[in-house]
């Protein structure tokens, strides 16, 4: 949160208040599991919406009026996003404007540790999240342990009756129209601590 004034002490006897300014400054996180899917941060939290509007121009005719925003592009491209604050008490407002570069990139991790730890615990094959994929997951038998067809891969190591599968070598064979998202290749399983 924003801290909206400051008191100033003269000789311990006058307080004057002092208004601190309005920031749009934000982040841009693109490691969303979408590669057109960019997160936009402001300086505020949510709860900042009583005191200040938000505005956001994301340079492809879209716009939203919240601190933060999940945004998904339509397409690949370099993009001109601008925010604006505005303090609702005084209408003193700042604008921020910064480029994006968004890539429809594919990428399949060549390691995961589904043991719960929270880091890592998911297989995610980051693409465009628009295009269907199909994938198939093989452990050293060739017997299938996942298979999963979506726009959005994403596996949490356990097989279709529930069981978490062993650590090991597995391969992966993904299918799609598009030609760029047609891959085949392997992956390993750790894991760091004991898992049920």
């Amino acid at each position: 949160m924003i801290i909206r004034f400051f008191l100033i002490s003269i000789f311990g006897l006058l307080f004057l208040p002092v208004f601190s300014q309005v920031d749009a400054s934000f982040e841009i996180d693109t490691m969303s599991v979408s590669s057109l899917e960019v997160l936009f941060q402001s300086l505020y939290e949510e709860e900042d919406t009583l005191d200040y509007e938000f505005f956001w121009d994301f340079g492809d005719g879209n716009t939203a009026g919240k601190p933060s925003v999940l945004h998904r592009y339509e397409s690949e491209g370099t993009y001109f996003v601008t925010l604006t604050v505005t303090r609702k008490e005084d209408m003193l407002t700042h604008t921020h404007s910064q480029e994006v570069e968004v890539e429809d990139s594919f990428r399949v991790p060549n390691v995961f540790t589904p043991d719960g730890d929270g880091i890592n615990d998911m297989f995610i094959v980051k693409s465009n999240g628009v295009t269907p994929l199909s994938i198939t997951v093989f452990d050293r038998s060739g017997s299938v342990v996942f298979k999963k067809t979506a726009t959005v891969i994403s596996w949490d190591g356990r097989t279709p009756s529930g069981r978490l599968v062993q650590p090991g070598v597995y391969y992966y064979i993904i299918r799609s129209d598009v030609e760029m998202y047609n891959k085949t290749g392997f992956f390993h399983i750790f894991y760091g601590r004991e898992v049920r």
